[in-house]
């Protein structure tokens, strides 16, 4: 048997393995990029055409495309008659006086070759020419004059309507229409006047 030591035998703990802090800050920082990705792309795809406070973005193409009308020149298409209250009613619009003479005179000569013929005439005849003066009278009254003769116009076409109405009374009556003939002559030649014929 040798002499010679033996070494002493000993159990030794084991060392524990080094720890991997780098792996996990690793991990941990791809987590943390991916939710930053996810979060991009939602706010990317969901919510980009929202501005934030809700409303919706203008569209580029459309903000160039678009021609802004300036307000303070009118449309193409606008009236030049001011608008109305929406309770009035539409006002036709006068016609020029050449115009309006070129409706009436037939009806105002009418009036002069009635008149000279109730002179003539008595009884139902007389009546049957008086009916005719009153409808061109109501046909009178229905033409819109110019702006600038449109009250004496109506007032004239009133107080002529009016004689014509004391005329058929009188022929009606058998009596005598001279002299209502005679005023309603002079209650025509306002109407003429005004027209200047």
């Amino acid at each position: 048997m040798s002499d010679t030591p033996q070494p002493e035998l000993r159990w030794a703990p084991i060392p524990p393995k080094p720890k991997n802090r780098a792996r996990i800050w690793i991990i941990i920082g791809s987590v943390i990029l991916a939710v930053a990705i996810v979060a991009a792309l939602l706010w990317f795809f969901l919510l980009r055409g929202n501005t934030p406070g809700g409303a919706p973005t203008p569209d580029p193409s459309s903000s160039q495309t678009a021609s802004p009308t300036p307000s303070n020149e009118p449309s193409p298409g606008a009236s030049a008659t001011p608008s109305q209250d929406p309770g009035t009613p539409p006002v036709i619009p006068a016609p020029e006086l050449d115009a309006f003479v070129t409706q009436v005179q037939p009806r105002l000569d009418d009036g002069i070759r009635g008149l000279d013929m109730l002179a003539q005439l008595s009884g139902q005849d007389a009546v049957g020419v008086v009916d005719q003066l009153q409808q061109d009278a109501q046909r009178l009254a229905e033409t819109t004059p110019p702006s600038s003769i449109s009250d004496a116009w109506f007032t004239a076409v009133s107080e002529y309507s009016s004689a014509l109405t004391d005329v058929r009374a009188a022929a009606e009556s058998g009596g005598n229409t001279a002299d209502a003939v005679t005023t309603a002559r002079e209650r025509l030649q306002p109407l003429r006047d005004l027209v200047e014929i």
